[in-house]
């Protein structure tokens, strides 16, 4: 995807047929981060989750390593 100008970036699970707040559990307590859950932005957010990526290089491929091993 090309960035438009911003750190924030949309994760799609919908494909997962979770509920949010298992999804929201789940990314906490398994894959350990932190994410903004998409209903709190609206109706039409269900299934996403928002990540800051504006942090050091090293620090996304953790979290990025860390969602990828939750969900595996």
């Amino acid at each position: 995807m090309e960035p438009e100008g911003t750190y924030l970036v949309w994760l799609d699970f919908r494909e997962l047929g979770l509920p949010d707040k298992e999804l929201s559990d789940l990314l906490i307590h398994k894959a350990r981060l932190w994410l903004n859950a998409g209903p709190m932005f609206g109706a039409g957010g269900e299934g996403f989750q928002r990540i800051n990526i504006g942090c050091p290089a090293a620090i996304l491929q953790k979290a990025l390593e860390r969602l990828k091993k939750a969900f595996h």
